[in-house]
């Protein structure tokens, strides 16, 4: 179902005291509105005020309801001015125009202060859903209208239409194979296979445990299955852990990058930047270096058994050439030569085959009339001078290819020495938090390629004990059919293992054809929304869900994009996830022009709206990223009912919302 948020109402929500309203005008050509505001004004928690009125969620946040720790979802001002015993009630109420009809969500989130004066939160909010049923509005309440919404737009998915700009920004730069998977896992929508399997494999279990007077050796193979079975899962555990904490770890050197890039000391933000692009150089210098070696191995496996017989051929060849001088073999000329040149008529010079030249031609044709092996000899005789002109540019070409080898080692170990050098200079530099980040930055990077090493062991271990469970289970199947009396429970369990069997290749089946999609909408939306659409040749998913953005000179340049390149990489991934899902709703982007340069800011106001026509597109902005070209751009898809700005008041501690007048 498609449908558009027509208006807002927020009242005692976060900073916004009171209530405030934004209503909405959509117009499928002019589908962009605006809301501007300072960094802090609360820009994000109208976000948050969406997320939190259809899925009792806040995007920025993780609760649903007041954390002790920090501030209440309840507006702080009118909390203060509630007197013992008096409750207030923080709301959100959005209006929503669907196919079906008009829908009215509210939540609400009730406080108060008791007797004591202490301040007190409902343990959770409390959800309606107004909507049409056959022509007549219904009301819904409590947990089952969750269910509503999430036919709106499920909550899997809501990352992808309401979107965090700096998280977007980032998404490329810190996003492992394990996000890219789990994006693609959400809108692959596979929750009730895995739902089914879950099922099946508790069948499969409690089948096994109700075999009746079990042979010995049946109970040791259950045993052992159950044993089996409990370690893969500890297993598949403690990679997940470890693989979320790896991830953490990407995401604060991420931080720890741009800290130092952007450091106020030129020093330090020049070393930096020095040592990204080294580490750029030294990525490209090491695809270029297995490249080479693999060229140089695959070389030397076809050349090998040709040296180990060099003394053989040689001996082969100087036979040949020996036969040749005599006559023997005759010379490398095929009738079917002739044929072609008496059909076409021409000669390979130019000119006409006619008169006497012809007639000589065709009486030649006559004489020549190679047996079989005498064109075997002849196609031999050139596969072994082939062979032995190998032999012979052998030490030539093995020699050209080290020595590249060498140079790209000999450059890799000057950048390596380089890098630690950098490392050792923003050290020595007398500024705490530089150190202390330096230091961080370095402990960071140990603790990733630890990690990475400790995945291969446990992921190579996960192999072994998926392969041991498949043989015990093999074996208790070939137990299980020494007793006739459990023929029945045998054709019952083969049934749920078949079944199991079939989901699995199914999810492997819909998760590879989505990622093909994903694949093919995200370079088609990358083409669209980039600047520079020479640069980049495509972006490949792989099966490991690994992402590479080819530059047209053949490097993989994920890792050297700009800011504004991320976010535009990070866009049309988004897209794509969006236009694969299916649903469609408001795209939403909160801060979606920061931290990128003019040229990607200009390109991204002039194709986005146009990219997603007759998609409604909510953008919450700084006046920083409002500057007089984005203003220009973007008119042509804004009107102006559909501008507000967010004001706040003297102490900055409220916000208001109304109408942007200019001013």
């Amino acid at each position: 179902m498609k449908y558009a948020i027509s208006s807002i109402s927020i009242t005692n929500y976060r900073q916004y005291l009171g209530t405030q309203v934004l209503d909405f005008t959509f117009d499928k050509t002019k589908n962009v509105s605006l809301i501007l505001g300072k960094n802090g004004a609360g820009k994000s928690n109208l976000l948050n005020a969406i997320t939190w009125c259809l899925y009792g969620i806040e995007i920025h946040k993780s609760k649903d309801h007041h954390d002790i720790s920090g501030m209440p979802v309840i507006n702080t001002s009118a909390l203060k001015k509630l007197k013992v015993n008096e409750s207030i009630t923080a709301e959100v109420t959005i209006h929503l125009k669907t196919d079906s009809g008009p829908w009215i969500i509210k939540r609400t989130l009730e406080g108060g202060k008791s007797g004591l004066g202490d301040l007190y939160f409902d343990d959770a909010s409390k959800l309606s859903v107004v909507h049409p049923v056959y022509g007549q509005d219904k009301i819904d309440h409590g947990d089952d209208t969750q269910i509503l919404i999430n036919n709106l737009l499920p909550e899997a998915l809501k990352n992808f239409f309401f979107i965090d700009g700096e998280q977007l920004r980032e998404f490329f730069k810190v996003s492992t194979p394990e996000n890219i998977s789990k994006a693609i896992d959400i809108v692959s929508q596979l929750e009730l296979v895995y739902k089914a399997s879950d099922h099946l494999s508790k069948v499969e279990t409690n089948l096994r445990k109700s075999v009746k007077n079990s042979t010995p050796q049946l109970e040791r193979v259950q045993r052992n299955i159950e044993l089996t079975e409990k370690k893969i899962e500890e297993l598949k555990t403690t990679i997940k852990t470890i693989e979320k904490q790896k991830e953490k770890d990407h995401e604060e050197i991420a931080k720890v990058r741009e800290f130092l890039k952007t450091h106020n000391s030129t020093q330090i933000a020049s070393l930096e930047k020095e040592r990204q692009s080294l580490e750029t150089d030294i990525r490209k210098l090491n695809e270029q270096l297995r490249k080479k070696e693999y060229q140089r191995n695959s070389y030397l496996i076809e050349i090998a058994p040709f040296i180990y017989l060099k003394k053989e051929i040689e001996q082969t060849y100087g036979i040949i050439e020996e036969k040749v001088e005599k006559g023997e073999l005759p010379p490398r000329i095929r009738e079917i030569f002739i044929k072609e040149l008496l059909e076409k008529g021409r000669c390979i010079c130019g000119n006409d085959l006619v008169g006497e030249s012809r007639k000589a031609l065709e009486e030649y044709s006559k004489k020549v009339s190679l047996s079989e092996l005498s064109e075997i000899s002849i196609v031999g005789k050139t596969t072994i001078e082939d062979i032995f002109s190998s032999i012979k540019e052998f030490p030539a070409k093995i020699d050209a290819i080290n020595e590249e080898i060498e140079d790209f080692k000999d450059q890799l170990e000057k950048k390596e020495r380089r890098l630690e050098h950098i490392s050792e200079e923003v050290k020595e530099y007398d500024v705490a938090d530089v150190r202390r980040y330096e230091e961080r930055r370095e402990e960071l990077n140990r603790l990733i390629a630890k990690n990475e090493q400790v995945l291969i062991l446990q992921n190579s271990d996960l192999t072994i004990l998926n392969t041991t469970l498949k043989d015990l289970k093999d074996e208790y199947e070939r137990e299980l059919s020494k007793n006739k009396k459990n023929d029945s429970l045998k054709e019952r369990l083969t049934l749920v293992q078949s079944s199991l069997k079939v989901l699995a290749n199914t999810e492997k089946i819909i998760k590879t054809k989505i990622r093909y999609q994903v694949e093919k909408s995200l370079n088609e939306n990358f083409k669209t929304l980039i600047r520079k659409k020479t640069a980049f040749s495509s972006i490949t998913i792989d099966e490991n869900y690994d992402v590479k953005v080819h530059h047209i000179d053949g490097y993989n340049v994920i890792n050297d994009l700009s800011a504004g390149e991320y976010l535009i990489l990070g866009l049309s991934f988004m897209s794509a996830l969006m236009t694969i899902s299916g649903f469609q709703a408001p795209v939403i982007i909160d801060t979606p022009l920061g931290k990128i340069d003019d040229e990607h800011r200009e390109y991204i106001t002039t194709e986005l709206p146009r990219f997603l026509a007759g998609t409604q597109l909510i953008l919450l902005v700084t006046p920083t990223e409002y500057d007089h070209n984005v203003q220009a751009n973007l008119s042509k898809y804004l009107i102006n009912e559909n501008f507000y700005r967010i004001s706040e008041n003297k102490e900055q501690t409220e916000s208001t919302v109304g109408r942007y007048d200019g001013n």
